[in-house]
């Protein structure tokens, strides 16, 4: 084993220890990790040169590339535990990610969060529901984006909302699962990916009931008249589930369509963080905000907006100042 390479190490241990234990997305993840990030910058050592200079120097030259610290982490986390298993099996003599200083959390830069002011959403909700001179709709599934801008619900709980747990009655919705997208790895595979739908959502919290305003209850009762006689609310004509890219394709060229400046063309996470956006600016608690968005802890919620919070502080001091 001592002559094999970290690529080669790390492939077995990835394979056939890991993918038996992880859930799908999960393992795709880590394959990721391991693959993109770690190999390519520490793959070719022979294993029993392996030192934990390497690692550094990996972890120090992904950020230096601008990764986040997430996937710093990751990688991290991916070569501690193969070689900390590697101990315990006693197929390596040490672990090479003992002693390795990952790169502290604030020593990267925040990524900018992204969302719409109120005249951009004025013109994103038109451009989703845009005819054209026949009537027929330039976006047949446009209305997702309007749904998605008054819940703030997460790309995954949207492609999984069924129309049962749409209740038009008491004007509400039900967020219980997440569809997702992993590799396809079965012999016979027809396609590159598949959609596989998890029965929990991904938390505790993230599982609640959202009330209708008046815009996507509209919405949804449009998108009723398209795909109503199918399971899911997104669905394509045959009924099969809508694909992630496909929606954010969508988003991408419903923004183009608005007029929107090309930096402002975003992805449909966006949405998200733009309802997040429009109730802090309704005066909306913090604790409130989490509660609806389905965070696991209010500090996720805190730690998210700052800035926004922020904004809204100083706004509402300029707005209460008394003049002499």
């Amino acid at each position: 084993v001592q002559r094999s390479t970290v690529e080669s190490y790390m492939r077995t241990w990835l394979y056939e220890n890991k993918q038996n234990l992880l859930k799908p997305k999960s393992f795709d993840r880590l394959e990721q990790t391991v693959l993109y990030q770690v190999i390519p910058h520490v793959g070719h050592i022979q294993l029993a040169a392996f030192q934990s200079n390497d690692v550094q120097v990996m972890l120090n030259t992904l950020k230096r590339n601008g990764l986040s610290y997430s996937t710093v982490k990751k990688a991290y986390d991916a070569v501690n535990e193969c070689f900390r298993t590697g101990v315990i099996q006693k197929t390596v003599l040490f672990n090479p990610a003992l002693g390795v200083a990952v790169p502290a959390k604030k020593t990267f830069e925040k990524a900018e969060i992204r969302y719409y002011n109120d005249d951009e959403v004025v013109k994103l909700c038109k451009a989703a529901v845009s005819q054209y001179g026949n009537g027929k709709r330039v976006y047949r599934l446009g209305d997702a984006i309007i749904v998605d801008l008054n819940t703030g619900l997460r790309l995954a709980e949207l492609l999984a909302l069924k129309w049962t747990e749409v209740d038009f009655e008491n004007r509400k919705i039900i967020v219980n699962s997440t569809r997702v997208i992993v590799k396809d790895r079965t012999e016979d595979a027809q396609h590159k990916y598949m959609v596989i739908e998890q029965d929990s959502a991904k938390s505790a919290t993230s599982m609640r009931e959202i009330d209708m305003n008046e815009a996507y209850y509209e919405s949804l009762k449009r998108l009723s008249e398209i795909t109503g006689k199918f399971d899911y609310v997104l669905s394509t004509n045959d009924g099969n589930p809508i694909l992630p890219r496909y929606l954010d394709r969508m988003m991408r060229k419903i923004a183009v369509a608005a007029g929107l400046p090309k930096e402002k063309i975003y992805g449909l996470h966006s949405l998200r963080h733009t309802f997040a956006s429009r109730l802090f600016a309704a005066g909306v608690d913090v604790k409130t905000v989490s509660e609806i968005l389905g965070h696991s802890d209010i500090t996720i919620t805190y730690n998210t907006y700052i800035h926004i919070i922020n904004d809204q502080k100083r706004r509402a001091v300029q707005n209460a100042q008394t003049k002499s």
